[in-house]
């Protein structure tokens, strides 16, 4: 498991070479973070998909299957936004230019001391929680819904809506991830957790009952099933004075 709400922060360490890996997992370890890790590129694809996001990846430029800059690319499609220091024994301008071109946060050249890796570590953690608490204060907004995680508060078409903590949390995923497919297994995991022992009928069962407490709000439409695949929230056509 990458990535558990509610716990100590969670550092995805990705790199082929073992001594190098299981140092680094020791270092971080040992300053309280949980860690998971990956040797291979097409290993920590497969992982970040899978799982919720950590909270900062470890990422070596040179692996096997799938390089680091693409590992870096696949980062940039998850949902919410996930810091990357980029590790390389290699010190070209261009190619540092190239990892941070790709939405690499920070690079770092091997071999390094363990107390710069420490630092930069801390560095991004503090700034992805700083731009969390930013954004937790914004409203998530899809036409007449509003929600403030923060306060946990949410209106639909300005009156206050109540829903259970499951329905929450699914409207919450949906919403910050606005007219894009989630799957029925994403959600379950995101909503419900790797631990959970049910299937997605369960999501089924907890979408219709969203839909029917949006549907006395006049936008119970606004979650869409996408046939085969789960459910998307849409963003209504506000026309303008022209249209």
């Amino acid at each position: 498991m990458i990535g558990v709400m509610g716990e100590l922060p969670t550092i995805f360490v990705v790199d082929d070479d073992p001594a190098i890996r299981q140092a680094i997992t020791a270092l971080l370890e040992q300053e309280g973070y949980r860690v998971a890790t990956a040797s291979t590129g097409g290993q920590a694809i497969a992982r970040l998909a899978a799982a919720p996001p950590p909270a900062l990846v470890v990422l070596d430029v040179m692996l096997p299957e799938r390089s680091g800059y693409e590992v870096c690319q696949r980062i940039q499609a998850l949902p919410a936004p996930v810091p990357v220091l980029m590790l390389s024994a290699r010190d070209e301008l261009a190619d540092r230019v190239y990892g941070l071109e790709l939405g690499a946060t920070d690079y770092l050249t091997k071999p390094f001391e363990p107390s710069e890796l420490l630092a930069r570590v801390r560095s991004l953690l503090r700034f992805r929680e700083r731009a969390s608490a930013a954004d937790r204060a914004q409203p998530l907004l899809a036409g007449p819904l509003a929600m403030w995680p923060a306060e946990h508060r949410a209106e639909a078409g300005g009156q206050p809506l109540d829903l259970p903590p499951k329905e929450w949390q699914l409207l919450e995923t949906l919403l910050r991830s606005p007219g894009v497919v989630l799957g029925r297994e994403t959600l379950l995991r995101q909503v419900w957790g790797y631990d959970f022992a049910g299937d997605t009928r369960t999501v089924d069962v907890h979408i219709q009952r969203l839909r029917a407490r949006l549907d006395i709000a006049g936008c119970g439409d606004l979650i869409q099933t996408v046939r085969g695949f789960g459910y998307r929230l849409t963003i209504p056509h506000v026309p303008h004075a022209a249209d």
